[in-house]
């Protein structure tokens, strides 16, 4: 469409007409649609339209515009989340603008309003939004650090929205392995990278030296969280850190999950859960935390036996219909509580690496680019 003709054919419409089609449709027409006439390009551009898409997005429950993404043999691909649930075979799709797609090391920090963070080759930080193609590759996380590169790790990671300040936030913890005698002792630090800053803060001393965080942590109501396991204890507990203010807190194990081992974090239907085995039935329990903050509000989800799985599951996402998505493995199964049953979910060019995260994003307009 030329952009004179497209300009003379909205002339007529109030502006918050056009503004409330344009909200209603998907990311990718909406990119298409910038190239229409200059005032939809600032109109689409806009920060307030961008916030006001994505807000609409999430409440909406076609489920269009909602993705899977994990990576296959090092490489980043990304699926239908509606396919895996309503179609017979699920084809991926690959990220071909992404520069570092051809590393065989790539971890997925976690997912936010449509922005990815990965962690490539277990030292660069890159952001980007798979829906408009835009990446960024974070300033060195070394350079200034309490650690050399050479002598430490990084061994934990989480990527969330700090809505106090508009402001995305990535934070990460390294350890320094030190050996006396026969003493080995891990002093951690933890830095935290800003989006509007564009920088790493400085290193500080993680609080707690006898707990220990392991990899991705899970974004909820405004904190990233991980489950540490004590180096002293056989308890866990639910570590937490506040992007607002920048400091830990803890949540203690739950009374009610006395008895379950190994469990992982997850994010259904909006609250943060845990899943774990139990071993007293050989099952594999879901709690859900319905009122975050509200210690005595888990409640137990979903049970799914032991026997149908070989391997840990982790929970994705819950469809209207109640089923459940999970991986196990490097495959995508789904459980429906009514009949106790689950399928596997056939899928084309999308065979999970078996160690690594899967995440479920909304697509959406957000920007790397920092306004002026």
């Amino acid at each position: 469409m030329e952009t004179g003709k497209a300009e003379h054919t909205t002339d007529h419409l109030p502006q918050e007409i056009i503004e409330e089609i344009l909200y209603r449709l998907p990311v990718k027409s909406l990119w298409r649609f910038k190239c229409v006439s200059p005032s939809w390009r600032s109109l689409i551009s806009s920060k307030q339209f961008i916030k006001t898409h994505l807000h609409r997005s999430k409440k909406i429950e076609s489920f269009a515009d909602k993705r899977i993404i994990s990576t296959c043999k090092g490489k980043l691909k990304a699926c239908s989340l509606s396919s895996l649930f309503t179609e017979p075979v699920t084809r991926a799709f690959s990220f071909d603008f992404f520069p570092m797609n051809s590393s065989n090391d790539i971890a997925i920090v976690g997912s936010c309003n449509g922005l990815i963070c990965v962690l490539v080759d277990a030292c660069r930080f890159f952001l980007f939004n798979p829906s408009t193609r835009e990446s960024k590759e974070l300033p060195d996380f070394f350079t200034g650090a309490m650690f050399p590169k050479n002598l430490s790790s990084i061994s934990a990671y989480g990527f969330g929205f700090d809505e106090s300040s508009g402001d995305y936030k990535v934070c990460a913890v390294c350890y320094l392995t030190l050996v006396f005698g026969s003493n080995v002792t891990f002093p951690r630090t933890v830095r935290v990278y800003s989006l509007n800053a564009d920088s790493w803060g400085g290193s500080s001393f993680f609080y707690k030296l006898d707990a220990c965080l392991i990899g991705a942590a899970k974004f909820m109501s405004g904190k990233i969280h991980w489950i540490s396991d004590f180096i002293t204890d056989r308890k866990w507990e639910v570590v937490c850190f506040d992007l607002k203010s920048e400091t830990f807190e803890t949540v203690k194990q739950p009374s009610c999950m006395e008895g379950y081992y190994n469990p992982r974090l997850g994010v259904l239907e909006g609250c943060l859960c845990v899943f774990s085995n139990y071993s007293p039935t050989d099952t594999f329990d879901v709690w859900i935390w319905n009122e975050y903050g509200v210690e005595d509000s888990w409640a137990k989800y979903v049970t799914i036996p032991y026997q149908s799985v070989t391997n840990y599951v982790t929970p994705l996402f819950v469809w209207p219909s109640g089923e459940v998505l999970f991986t196990c493995g490097s495959g995508f199964f789904i459980y429906n509580k009514r009949d106790n049953c689950i399928r596997r979910q056939h899928t084309v060019d999308f065979n999970r690496d078996r160690d690594r995260e899967a995440e479920v994003y909304t697509e959406s307009l957000v920007s790397l680019v920092l306004e002026d």
